[in-house]
């Protein structure tokens, strides 16, 4: 006996009601639990939906679903990296490399100016900004986007909202690395020099990505990643 189209609906409100709000997954979870009840009808025909809709869930442990939120959102951060790495290695190639590599150059020789830790907090705390800036005007354009449309998606989530907060994170303990007191700034080791000039151009590089490239992106990344978006 094969669900109807009013049990589907049904799935999609329990799973919201169990802390499952993007559409992208709740999807997966509704296929699972209907061919899941369409199996439990089989050995036991005499069941409810409601009956076996609940015996499907007990198999999902006393977690329920959020095992499967936590691995789905950690599986699509990791595909979000990935893109970034992916951007990100255009720069070491021609002809972006000649601006990445005058770009450290010129981070290098800024170490020898007696003002150069304050710049170097400036361009840190622009980029900082400018992530966190970013994740409240996308947060806000997601919820009315959510109320319009009555779907969230997860990758959509990660690219406006998490990516850009994780990557925030990440760029304070970048930066934080080599630059913990301003007191021997210009002592540094030669080595020590190139190793921060490398990173604050990694931080600029990192910020123009998810700040610019992938949101340009977004769109056909969504898309590529979930056909039925572009309906949305």
């Amino acid at each position: 006996m094969e669900l109807t189209k009013n049990q589907i609906d049904e799935l999609y409100k329990f799973t919201r009601k169990h802390y499952v709000y993007h559409y992208d997954v709740q999807t997966e979870l509704v296929d699972h639990l209907a061919n899941d009840i369409e199996n439990i009808w089989q050995e036991t025909p005499n069941l409810s939906f409601e009956q076996a809709r609940d015996k499907s869930f007990k198999k999902f442990g006393i977690f329920g679903f959020m095992d499967v939120v936590e691995k789905k959102q950690s599986q699509m951060t990791k595909k979000y990296y990935k893109i970034i790495f992916k951007f990100a290695k255009e720069w070491f190639r021609l002809p972006k490399i000649v601006l990445t590599l005058a770009m450290i150059y010129g981070f290098y020789k800024l170490q020898n100016v007696e003002s150069s830790y304050t710049i170097y907090l400036i361009i840190f705390f622009i980029v900082i900004s400018a992530q966190l800036i970013g994740v409240f005007i996308n947060s806000r354009k997601l919820n009315k986007k959510y109320l319009e449309s009555g779907k969230k998606w997860m990758f959509e989530d990660i690219i406006s909202i998490n990516g850009l907060g994780n990557t925030a994170l990440l760029i304070f303990y970048v930066f934080d690395f080599p630059f913990r007191t301003s007191g021997d700034f210009l002592l540094m080791g030669e080595f020590r020099k190139f190793l921060s000039a490398f990173l604050i151009t990694f931080v600029l590089l990192l910020g123009y990505i998810t700040l610019v490239v992938v949101p340009k992106k977004a769109q056909q990344l969504l898309q590529e990643m979930y056909p039925e978006y572009k309906l949305v």
